[in-house]
Protein backbone atom coordinates (compact mmCIF):
# COMPACT_ATOMS: atom_id res chain seq x y z
CA UNK A 1 0.00 0.00 0.00
CA UNK A 2 1.44 3.32 -1.04
CA UNK A 3 1.95 6.17 1.40
CA UNK A 4 -0.65 8.94 0.83
CA UNK A 5 0.97 11.90 -0.89
CA UNK A 6 4.12 9.93 -1.74
CA UNK A 7 5.29 10.96 -5.21
CA UNK A 8 8.54 8.96 -5.37
CA UNK A 9 7.37 6.90 -8.35
CA UNK A 10 6.27 9.94 -10.31
CA UNK A 11 9.44 11.85 -9.48
CA UNK A 12 11.58 8.84 -10.39
CA UNK A 13 9.91 8.58 -13.78
CA UNK A 14 10.29 12.31 -14.43
CA UNK A 15 13.99 12.36 -13.52
CA UNK A 16 14.80 9.21 -15.51
CA UNK A 17 12.75 10.18 -18.56
CA UNK A 18 15.46 12.31 -20.27
CA UNK A 19 17.97 9.48 -19.94
CA UNK A 20 15.47 6.89 -21.16
CA UNK A 21 14.62 9.03 -24.21
CA UNK A 22 18.31 9.47 -25.12
CA UNK A 23 18.98 5.76 -24.47
CA UNK A 24 16.07 4.76 -26.71
CA UNK A 25 17.09 7.15 -29.50
CA UNK A 26 20.81 6.36 -29.56
CA UNK A 27 20.88 2.73 -28.38
CA UNK A 28 17.59 0.87 -28.73
CA UNK A 29 16.50 2.41 -32.05
CA UNK A 30 19.87 1.87 -33.84
CA UNK A 31 19.99 -1.75 -32.62
CA UNK A 32 16.48 -2.51 -33.83
CA UNK A 33 16.87 -0.54 -37.07
CA UNK A 34 20.19 -2.23 -37.83
CA UNK A 35 18.64 -5.66 -37.35
CA UNK A 36 15.75 -4.73 -39.65
CA UNK A 37 17.91 -3.40 -42.49
CA UNK A 38 20.11 -6.51 -42.33
CA UNK A 39 17.23 -8.26 -44.11
CA UNK A 40 17.13 -5.64 -46.87
CA UNK A 41 19.18 -4.63 -49.88
CA UNK A 42 19.72 -0.90 -49.43
CA UNK A 43 22.27 1.53 -50.86
CA UNK A 44 20.89 4.65 -49.07
CA UNK A 45 20.07 6.38 -52.37
CA UNK A 46 17.27 4.03 -53.39
CA UNK A 47 14.40 2.46 -51.49
CA UNK A 48 15.27 -0.68 -49.50
CA UNK A 49 14.05 -4.00 -50.88
CA UNK A 50 13.42 -7.02 -48.66
CA UNK A 51 15.69 -9.99 -49.45
CA UNK A 52 15.32 -12.07 -46.29
CA UNK A 53 18.43 -13.95 -45.19
CA UNK A 54 20.38 -13.34 -48.41
CA UNK A 55 22.82 -10.90 -46.76
CA UNK A 56 23.66 -13.46 -44.09
CA UNK A 57 24.04 -16.25 -46.64
CA UNK A 58 26.22 -14.09 -48.91
CA UNK A 59 28.68 -13.14 -46.21
CA UNK A 60 29.52 -16.79 -45.55
CA UNK A 61 30.61 -17.00 -49.20
CA UNK A 62 32.68 -13.83 -48.97
CA UNK A 63 36.44 -14.42 -48.79
CA UNK A 64 37.01 -10.90 -47.48
CA UNK A 65 34.66 -11.62 -44.59
CA UNK A 66 36.64 -14.72 -43.61
CA UNK A 67 40.01 -12.99 -43.96
CA UNK A 68 38.80 -9.99 -41.96
CA UNK A 69 37.41 -12.28 -39.27
CA UNK A 70 40.73 -14.15 -39.11
CA UNK A 71 42.71 -10.91 -38.81
CA UNK A 72 40.41 -9.89 -35.96
CA UNK A 73 40.94 -13.23 -34.21
CA UNK A 74 44.67 -12.87 -34.76
CA UNK A 75 44.61 -9.46 -33.08
CA UNK A 76 42.57 -10.84 -30.17
CA UNK A 77 44.97 -13.76 -29.66
CA UNK A 78 48.01 -11.48 -29.78
CA UNK A 79 46.79 -8.66 -27.55
CA UNK A 80 44.56 -10.28 -24.92
CA UNK A 81 47.12 -12.40 -23.01
CA UNK A 82 49.83 -9.73 -23.26
CA UNK A 83 47.56 -6.93 -22.02
CA UNK A 84 46.32 -9.03 -19.12
CA UNK A 85 49.90 -9.88 -18.14
CA UNK A 86 51.11 -6.28 -18.48
CA UNK A 87 48.16 -4.92 -16.52
CA UNK A 88 48.77 -7.39 -13.69
CA UNK A 89 52.51 -6.73 -13.52
CA UNK A 90 51.90 -2.96 -13.51
CA UNK A 91 49.36 -3.40 -10.71
CA UNK A 92 51.91 -5.34 -8.67
CA UNK A 93 54.40 -2.51 -9.14
CA UNK A 94 52.02 0.28 -8.11
CA UNK A 95 50.72 -1.62 -5.07
CA UNK A 96 54.18 -2.55 -3.84
CA UNK A 97 56.43 -0.76 -1.38
CA UNK A 98 58.42 1.26 -3.91
CA UNK A 99 58.60 5.01 -3.11
CA UNK A 100 58.02 5.63 -6.82
CA UNK A 101 54.72 3.74 -7.01
CA UNK A 102 52.70 6.96 -7.30
CA UNK A 103 54.82 8.12 -10.23
CA UNK A 104 54.67 4.69 -11.86
CA UNK A 105 50.88 4.64 -11.61
CA UNK A 106 50.68 7.98 -13.39
CA UNK A 107 53.18 6.98 -16.08
CA UNK A 108 51.42 3.68 -16.74
CA UNK A 109 47.94 5.19 -16.99
CA UNK A 110 48.69 8.41 -18.90
CA UNK A 111 48.75 6.74 -22.38
CA UNK A 112 45.17 5.53 -21.89
CA UNK A 113 43.82 9.07 -21.64
CA UNK A 114 45.07 9.93 -25.15
CA UNK A 115 42.66 9.58 -28.04
CA UNK A 116 42.97 6.73 -30.49
CA UNK A 117 43.88 9.14 -33.31
CA UNK A 118 46.73 10.73 -31.34
CA UNK A 119 48.18 7.38 -30.27
CA UNK A 120 47.89 5.82 -33.73
CA UNK A 121 49.42 8.84 -35.48
CA UNK A 122 52.27 8.95 -32.97
CA UNK A 123 53.13 5.27 -33.40
CA UNK A 124 52.76 5.45 -37.17
CA UNK A 125 55.39 8.20 -37.13
CA UNK A 126 57.66 6.23 -34.78
CA UNK A 127 57.42 3.21 -37.09
CA UNK A 128 57.83 5.10 -40.35
CA UNK A 129 60.24 3.09 -42.51
CA UNK A 130 62.67 5.77 -43.68
CA UNK A 131 62.58 8.50 -41.04
CA UNK A 132 60.82 6.87 -38.07
CA UNK A 133 62.41 7.08 -34.63
CA UNK A 134 62.66 3.30 -34.18
CA UNK A 135 64.49 2.74 -37.45
CA UNK A 136 66.78 5.71 -36.83
CA UNK A 137 67.83 4.13 -33.53
CA UNK A 138 68.34 0.74 -35.20
CA UNK A 139 70.49 2.33 -37.92
CA UNK A 140 72.57 4.19 -35.34
CA UNK A 141 73.26 0.83 -33.72
CA UNK A 142 74.43 -0.56 -37.07
CA UNK A 143 71.27 -2.45 -37.97
CA UNK A 144 68.91 -2.32 -40.93
CA UNK A 145 65.58 -0.52 -40.80
CA UNK A 146 62.49 -2.64 -40.21
CA UNK A 147 59.34 -2.46 -42.35
CA UNK A 148 57.06 -2.08 -39.34
CA UNK A 149 53.84 -1.16 -41.14
CA UNK A 150 54.57 -2.10 -44.76
CA UNK A 151 55.38 -5.76 -44.26
CA UNK A 152 52.60 -8.35 -44.10
CA UNK A 153 54.63 -10.23 -41.50
CA UNK A 154 55.17 -7.25 -39.20
CA UNK A 155 52.13 -5.01 -39.65
CA UNK A 156 49.71 -6.72 -37.22
CA UNK A 157 52.40 -7.06 -34.57
CA UNK A 158 53.25 -3.38 -34.98
CA UNK A 159 49.62 -2.35 -34.46
CA UNK A 160 49.49 -4.67 -31.45
CA UNK A 161 52.61 -3.04 -29.99
CA UNK A 162 50.94 0.37 -30.14
CA UNK A 163 47.86 -1.13 -28.52
CA UNK A 164 49.93 -2.57 -25.65
CA UNK A 165 51.34 0.85 -24.85
CA UNK A 166 47.95 2.54 -25.17
CA UNK A 167 45.56 0.29 -23.25
CA UNK A 168 47.56 -1.68 -20.66
CA UNK A 169 46.89 1.07 -18.11
CA UNK A 170 43.17 0.28 -18.06
CA UNK A 171 43.77 -3.31 -16.95
CA UNK A 172 46.28 -2.00 -14.42
CA UNK A 173 43.56 0.10 -12.76
CA UNK A 174 41.21 -2.89 -12.48
CA UNK A 175 43.90 -5.20 -11.12
CA UNK A 176 45.08 -2.51 -8.71
CA UNK A 177 41.57 -2.19 -7.30
CA UNK A 178 41.37 -5.97 -6.90
CA UNK A 179 44.75 -6.24 -5.17
CA UNK A 180 43.96 -3.40 -2.75
CA UNK A 181 40.87 -5.30 -1.58
CA UNK A 182 43.04 -8.17 -0.29
CA UNK A 183 43.55 -7.94 3.45
CA UNK A 184 47.09 -7.04 4.48
CA UNK A 185 46.82 -9.53 7.31
CA UNK A 186 46.96 -12.37 4.79
CA UNK A 187 50.30 -11.14 3.46
CA UNK A 188 51.60 -10.54 6.98
CA UNK A 189 50.74 -14.11 7.94
CA UNK A 190 52.47 -15.39 4.83
CA UNK A 191 55.62 -13.42 5.67
CA UNK A 192 55.60 -14.88 9.18
CA UNK A 193 55.36 -18.36 7.66
CA UNK A 194 58.42 -17.60 5.52
CA UNK A 195 56.71 -17.12 2.13
CA UNK A 196 58.78 -15.32 -0.50
CA UNK A 197 57.41 -12.50 -2.65
CA UNK A 198 56.80 -14.79 -5.63
CA UNK A 199 55.06 -17.34 -3.40
CA UNK A 200 52.77 -14.59 -2.14
CA UNK A 201 51.98 -13.53 -5.71
CA UNK A 202 51.23 -17.05 -6.97
CA UNK A 203 49.47 -18.42 -3.89
CA UNK A 204 47.68 -15.32 -2.56
CA UNK A 205 47.42 -12.48 -5.07
CA UNK A 206 46.56 -14.40 -8.23
CA UNK A 207 43.87 -16.64 -6.62
CA UNK A 208 42.25 -13.72 -4.78
CA UNK A 209 42.02 -11.50 -7.87
CA UNK A 210 40.51 -14.24 -10.02
CA UNK A 211 37.21 -12.34 -10.27
CA UNK A 212 39.06 -9.28 -11.52
CA UNK A 213 40.96 -11.44 -13.99
CA UNK A 214 37.69 -12.80 -15.41
CA UNK A 215 36.35 -9.25 -15.74
CA UNK A 216 39.52 -8.01 -17.45
CA UNK A 217 39.54 -11.00 -19.79
CA UNK A 218 35.94 -10.48 -20.91
CA UNK A 219 36.38 -6.72 -21.37
CA UNK A 220 39.67 -7.19 -23.21
CA UNK A 221 38.25 -9.76 -25.62
CA UNK A 222 35.28 -7.50 -26.39
CA UNK A 223 37.57 -4.50 -26.95
CA UNK A 224 39.97 -6.47 -29.15
CA UNK A 225 37.16 -7.86 -31.29
CA UNK A 226 35.99 -4.28 -31.88
CA UNK A 227 39.41 -3.04 -32.97
CA UNK A 228 39.26 -0.54 -35.81
CA UNK A 229 40.76 2.88 -35.12
CA UNK A 230 44.43 2.07 -34.69
CA UNK A 231 44.39 -0.35 -37.62
CA UNK A 232 42.67 2.16 -39.90
CA UNK A 233 45.00 5.04 -38.99
CA UNK A 234 48.29 3.09 -38.90
CA UNK A 235 47.92 0.71 -41.86
CA UNK A 236 44.56 1.39 -43.50
CA UNK A 237 44.05 -2.37 -43.47
CA UNK A 238 47.20 -3.00 -45.50
CA UNK A 239 49.57 -4.07 -46.73
CA UNK A 240 47.52 -6.14 -49.19
CA UNK A 241 44.65 -6.40 -46.71
CA UNK A 242 46.80 -8.25 -44.15
CA UNK A 243 45.49 -6.11 -41.27
CA UNK A 244 41.94 -5.49 -42.47
CA UNK A 245 39.81 -6.37 -39.44
CA UNK A 246 36.10 -7.14 -39.43
CA UNK A 247 34.96 -3.75 -38.13
CA UNK A 248 36.90 -2.06 -40.93
CA UNK A 249 35.28 -4.32 -43.50
CA UNK A 250 31.87 -3.52 -42.00
CA UNK A 251 32.70 0.18 -42.31
CA UNK A 252 33.88 -0.18 -45.90
CA UNK A 253 30.83 -2.23 -46.94
CA UNK A 254 28.45 0.33 -45.47
CA UNK A 255 30.08 3.69 -46.13
CA UNK A 256 32.35 3.00 -49.10
CA UNK A 257 30.27 0.57 -51.15
CA UNK A 258 26.90 1.59 -49.65
CA UNK A 259 25.82 -1.98 -48.92
CA UNK A 260 23.99 -0.99 -45.77
CA UNK A 261 22.05 -4.23 -45.36
CA UNK A 262 25.14 -6.36 -45.91
CA UNK A 263 27.13 -4.22 -43.49
CA UNK A 264 24.39 -4.54 -40.85
CA UNK A 265 24.33 -8.33 -41.27
CA UNK A 266 28.08 -8.52 -40.63
CA UNK A 267 27.64 -6.31 -37.57
CA UNK A 268 25.17 -8.73 -36.04
CA UNK A 269 27.35 -11.72 -36.83
CA UNK A 270 30.19 -9.96 -35.00
CA UNK A 271 27.85 -9.19 -32.10
CA UNK A 272 26.82 -12.85 -31.95
CA UNK A 273 30.44 -14.03 -31.96
CA UNK A 274 31.39 -11.64 -29.15
CA UNK A 275 28.34 -12.59 -27.09
CA UNK A 276 28.98 -16.34 -27.42
CA UNK A 277 32.65 -16.02 -26.52
CA UNK A 278 31.91 -13.72 -23.56
CA UNK A 279 29.22 -16.04 -22.18
CA UNK A 280 31.47 -19.09 -22.58
CA UNK A 281 34.31 -17.30 -20.80
CA UNK A 282 32.06 -16.28 -17.93
CA UNK A 283 30.49 -19.72 -17.54
CA UNK A 284 33.67 -21.78 -17.90
CA UNK A 285 35.88 -19.54 -15.78
CA UNK A 286 33.10 -19.17 -13.20
CA UNK A 287 32.84 -22.95 -12.87
CA UNK A 288 36.62 -23.23 -12.59
CA UNK A 289 36.59 -20.62 -9.84
CA UNK A 290 33.86 -22.51 -7.95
Amino acid sequence: MGIPGNKDLRDGIIFSLPFMIIFALFMIFPLVFGLIISFYKWDILSSPSFIGLKNYLDLFKDEKFYSSLWHTLEFVLITTPVLLFLGFVMALMVTGKSPLKGLMETVFFVPYIFSMTVVSTLWAWLMQKDFGFFNQVIKLCGGTGVSWLTSEKNAMWSVSLATFWWTAGFNMVLFTAGIKQISKEIYESAVVDGASYLQQVFHITIPLVSSTTVLCLILQVIASFNVFGQVYVMTGGGPAGSTRVLVQYIYEAGFKYFKMGYSAAMSYILFLIIMIISVLQYVLLGKKKD
